[in-house]
């Protein structure tokens, strides 16, 4: 028996995070060609797609009138923080930065360093909207990680009977999520032993298998416009001589969830009474670490959105 829900499960991303920001916001404030206002009532990301799912927490948060004058965060704080965005907001570009890589950072089995990100991150999550632990989120909420020396997929979920699993710091879940293995450092998450990769690792590119148990009746698959292979990997700028390493480890990771992505599509039919898929066709593609575009990214997507429904899934 299928219940009343609603679900949401975001891709991940990389930097095309403003695309899925897009998505949600035209599919919850029914900017849709049929005007349906179509509101989550549980959520799952994965690696960018999880940034994507806590702002919609916040956002419902505060649009049920729930959250304190000081927490109040709506779509225009989500895109003012998206807009302002540039990759050295992610990792560290600085020139000290830059000349840790080869004699440090590699060493350690990553090229870029993303404390910026835990920054932000502490600054948004944490301050703007009051989430300190996974338990915290307004809505019921997944977000995916990898165990780097398990390989096993845990589907972290804020309203997991296990008190502990709640009590995990956000901010150390979010990192992990997005650490995509190569490119960023492995996280460790306060509360679990072991070091945590991109929950995109395996099959939650696409998160779908955490709603199993959920039952929904409706599905949609949120996700970043999907191009040929090896398109849209573009190397920021400001790395003016990356290590063949990252773009080697970014190919690899980004055919790998494309190869899945058509899988996790022909599984959501099964677990929900209805599954839609929610992925715009763009003028162009845009790079995986690129955060410099977001805003155009954004009016991109919403123009599409705007001029098309989801597609159901059979």
């Amino acid at each position: 028996m299928f219940r009343t829900k609603i679900g949401f499960v975001f891709s991940g991303a990389g930097a095309r995070i403003a695309q899925e920001c897009a998505l949600s916001e035209a599919l919850i404030e029914g900017l849709i060609p049929s005007r349906r206002e179509i509101r989550p009532d549980v959520v799952a990301g994965a690696s960018a797609g999880a940034l994507n799912a806590v702002a919609v927490n916040a956002i419902l948060k505060t649009k049920d009138g729930k959250a304190g004058n000081d927490q109040a965060f709506g779509w225009e704080d989500y895109k003012k923080i998206l807009f302002a965005l540039e990759s050295g907001d992610v990792f560290d570009v600085t020139a000290r930065g830059l000349a840790r890589i080869v004699p440090r950072n590699i060493p350690e089995g990553f090229v870029l360093d993303t404390t910026p990100l835990r920054k932000l991150l502490e600054e948004s999550v944490q301050e703007k909207a009051g989430f300190e632990t996974l338990g915290d989120l307004y809505l019921s909420t997944y977000i995916s990680v990898v165990g780097r020396d398990t390989g096993k997929i845990l589907r972290l979920s804020s309203r997991d009977p296990d008190p502990r699993i709640r009590k995990l710091p956000l901010v150390d879940v979010l990192m992990a999520s997005a650490a995509i293995p190569g490119a960023f450092k492995p996280r460790k998450i306060e509360g679990l032993e072991g070091e945590f990769i991109d929950g995109g690792v395996g099959r939650d590119g696409i998160p779908v298998e955490a709603m199993s148990g959920e039952r929904c009746k409706e599905l949609y698959i949120i996700s970043r416009m999907r191009g040929g292979i090896g398109t849209g990997l573009g190397i920021p700028k400001v790395l003016k001589k990356p290590p063949k390493i990252l773009e080697t480890s970014l190919l690899a990771f980004q055919f790998f969830t494309d190869a899945l992505f058509r899988n996790e599509i022909e599984r959501a039919p099964t677990i929900a009474s209805r599954a839609f898929l929610y992925v715009p066709q763009l003028p162009k593609n845009y790079s995986m670490l690129d955060f410099s575009t977001q805003r155009e990214q954004y009016e991109e997507t919403m123009h599409w959105a705007k001029q098309h429904d989801p597609v159901r899934l059979k």
